[in-house]
């Protein structure tokens, strides 16, 4: 079996079929292993299917310097990870926070073109991600029995076509078994963008969030794109946990940072 894999892969490098374009720069390169090397989808193995090595070493996952309760990264990339300050006055309504970089740079402009620019391409792979992420995670940890993705209010939706968030749940709901569930928590306030305000604005933001079924004993896990202050998600998880639901993990592709150049 060994060397018909090794000869199966030598023909497939010299027609060329090992060869696809970065999903960042959009320029070829060739995949480091057979497409049929049975492996479980790793973070890693993620990021050389379908990024160049170049663009690899500026998509980088943040492994140190963050809190560990909200993701609040520290100015030091390779700080310990250490609570930051809002929590050790009050921890966050959900139990575990995982997030795979900081936003900003190649990771920005990926969650940017799936977000707004509609890309199949690199929605499919971010959602492969997060996918990734998921297994890694739950190995060593009870897993969720629904996936709920942050909703969009009905105006949003209806402009972008889409829930992004819901398109990024899909894979990691196929690879777990676990249903995605988008009727248990709506948007029901429109609010001015994210973008538009400031940390104390977005801080002092009301409710937006409705609960459109009960959660009743319910290990949630509640997917987003990007955790700006982490307001967003305290309002949902809080949403859901007073529906019933008895454990909130919160999953986000990217984290931002008061020390990131944009």
């Amino acid at each position: 079996m060994a060397a018909w894999m090794r000869g199966a892969e030598r023909l497939l490098r010299a027609t060329g079929l090992l060869e696809r374009r970065c999903v960042v720069c959009r320029e070829p390169f060739e995949r480091e292993e057979p497409a049929f090397s049975g492996r479980l989808p790793d973070v890693d193995g993620v990021l050389r299917d379908f990024v160049c090595p170049d663009c690899r070493r500026e998509l980088r996952r943040r492994t140190a310097g963050f809190c560990p309760y909200c993701g609040e990264p520290s100015a030091l990339e390779d700080a310990p990870c250490m609570p930051c300050g809002r929590c050790l006055e009050k921890l966050p309504p959900w139990q575990d926070f995982m997030f795979f970089g900081i936003y900003g740079g190649r990771l920005r402009e990926l969650v940017l073109r799936a977000k707004f620019g509609g890309s199949l391409a690199v929605m499919d792979v971010l959602g492969r991600l997060l996918a990734a992420m998921c297994l890694e995670h739950y190995e060593i940890s009870s897993l969720p029995d629904v996936i709920v993705p942050m909703p969009l209010d009905a105006k949003r939706l209806h402009e972008r076509g889409f829930n992004q968030c819901r398109e990024l749940a899909r894979p990691a709901a196929r690879l777990l078994g676990v249903p995605v569930r988008t009727d248990m928590i709506v948007k029901s306030r429109v609010l001015m963008p994210q973008e538009a305000l400031n940390r104390e604005q977005r801080q002092s933001l009301k409710q937006p969030f409705e609960a459109a079924c009960r959660a009743d004993g319910l290990h949630v896990l509640l997917v987003d794109d990007v955790c700006t202050t982490g307001a967003t998600l305290d309002r949902a998880a809080r949403c859901l946990l007073a529906a019933g639901a008895a454990r909130v993990d919160a999953m986000v592709l990217a984290r931002a940072s008061r020390h990131e150049l944009r």
